[in-house]
C-alpha cells in the first residue's frame, strides 16, 4: 500500500469499525488502517479468528489496538446488541467489507434471504444506526461489486425468491443495493461533514469466487493466477476511506462516478 497524501483526513485518536475482516481483503484492510495508526473495533463472529488475525497484525505492529465485539451481520438482533455495545463510542469511520455469496437459497433469522439479509439489510441497519457516532471529518466506506452493472434497473430485493434466485445474481444484486444505499447516504452524511463512498476490489484471490461447482479446479488452475492478490483488493477501500471526495466509487486504478 502506498502512502498516502489524505493520511490525515481522518480524525486522529479515534477507532475505525471493519467489519469482514478476518477475511483475505479484511486482514489486508485491517493491516493498512493500523499502519495510519488508527485503533480499530472489528466485529466478528468468530473469536478464534479474530484472535488469529489480531496476532498476526500485532507482530508487524505491536502498539495498533485492535478490539473485538460479537456480530453476524445475518441477524439483526446481533447488529442491535452489537450497536448496544458501541453506544457513546465516537468513530472516525466505518469500512463495511463483510459480505457472502451464498450457493443456495436460504432464509436468514429474520426471515430474508441471507445474501441480501448480510450483504444489504443488516449492513444498512448498522450504519443507519451508527452514523450519529461518526465525527465530523470521518468516512463511511461500502463493498460493492462489478457485478452490480449486470443487474436490471427493475430488480429488487423483493423479487428474489426460492424460484428466482441465482448464486451470482443475488449477490450482484446485493452489491447493487448497498451502493445505492451508499450514494444516497452520501448527500445526507454530508450535512454533518461525513463523506460516503464504496470501493470494488475487483476479482480477487479469495474464497469468495468460489462457486462450488464442477469447474472450480480449472479455475484454481487457469483463473486464480491471472486475479488480483488481497492486498491489492484491499487498496480501493484504504483509498475510498482517505479521499477529500465523498459519493465516488473507487476501484483499484480510477474513480468512477455512480
Amino acid at each position: 500500500m502506498k502512502k498516502c497524501e489524505y493520511k490525515d483526513i481522518l480524525p486522529s485518536g479515534l477507532p475505525i469499525i471493519v467489519t469482514g475482516s478476518t477475511g483475505g481483503i479484511g486482514h489486508e484492510i485491517v493491516r493498512a488502517v493500523a499502519l495510519l495508526g488508527h485503533p480499530m473495533i472489528l466485529p466478528c463472529r468468530n473469536k478464534k479468528k479474530f484472535d488469529a488475525l489480531a496476532d498476526a497484525i500485532k507482530k508487524e505492529i505491536p502498539e495498533v489496538g485492535l478490539h473485538y465485539i460479537p456480530l453476524d451481520l445475518n441477524d439483526s438482533q446481533s447488529v442491535k446488541t452489537a450497536v448496544s455495545r458501541l453506544k457513546d463510542i465516537r468513530l472516525a469511520g466505518i469500512i463495511n467489507n463483510a459480505g457472502i455469496m451464498c450457493r443456495r437459497y436460504s432464509l436468514s433469522p429474520d426471515g430474508r434471504e441471507t445474501t441480501l439479509n448480510v450483504n444489504y439489510f443488516n449492513t444498512m441497519l448498522l450504519n443507519d444506526a451508527l452514523l450519529a457516532q461518526v465525527e465530523r471529518g470521518g468516512a463511511l466506506v461500502f463493498t460493492t461489486s462489478i457485478t452490480r452493472i449486470f443487474v436490471s434497473g427493475h430488480a429488487s430485493a423483493d423479487s428474489v425468491s426460492e424460484r428466482t434466485f441465482g448464486q451470482l445474481r443475488t449477490y450482484a444484486l446485493s452489491k447493487k443495493l448497498i451502493a445505492g444505499y451508499a450514494m444516497a447516504l452520501a448527500g445526507k452524511a454530508a450535512e454533518y461533514g461525513i463523506r460516503v463512498n464504496c470501493c470494488d476490489p475487483g476479482v480477487v484471490n479469495s474464497g469468495m469466487i468460489t462457486m462450488h461447482r464442477w469447474y472450480d479446479p480449472l479455475a484454481d488452475i487457469f483463473f486464480r493466477p491471472l486475479i488480483r492478490t488481497a492486498r491489492n483488493g484491499a487498496e480501493p477501500a484504504v483509498r475510498a476511506l482517505l479521499s477529500p471526495l465523498s459519493g465516488r466509487i473507487f476501484t483499484l486504478r480510477r474513480i468512477h462516478r455512480r
